[in-house]
């Protein structure tokens, strides 16, 4: 009962096909893609299949969009950088008084504190 087989080269088969099966993961994994963990499960689960491990290769593969731009706020009516302008300050100032949201001696105050920056 003598066997042509080592154990070694088996453990080395086994590892290759391992490697082989895990490769949309490895793939995944190396690109940084922000989806590793569902292709891995993929890989995984359904790898044994063809269209299985295909479409994880594939789905590593994918492009990796970038970091979208910021939403602005459509509340934000205006712009910050001119917001910094003292006379816009002062016209908000001016339409809270008008208003009634400030008094007289609180709109003194904070008109004092505008014109000394």
């Amino acid at each position: 009962m003598s066997s042509d087989s080592s154990p070694v080269l088996g453990f080395l088969l086994l590892a290759l096909v391992v490697v082989v099966y895990f490769v949309p993961t490895i793939v995944a994994g190396k690109r940084g893609h922000p989806n590793g963990t569902p292709i891995f499960l993929l890989n995984l689960f359904l790898g044994w299949t063809a269209l299985g491990w295909l479409a994880a290769l594939i789905w590593s593969a994918s492009a990796i969009a970038d970091h979208a731009a910021p939403v602005t706020s459509p509340l934000q009516t205006t712009d910050p950088a001119t917001d910094d302008e003292p006379y816009l300050k002062l016209e908000k100032l001016a339409d809270l008084k008008e208003r009634g949201h400030l008094t007289a001696e609180e709109f003194e105050v904070e008109k004092a504190k505008i014109l000394k920056t």
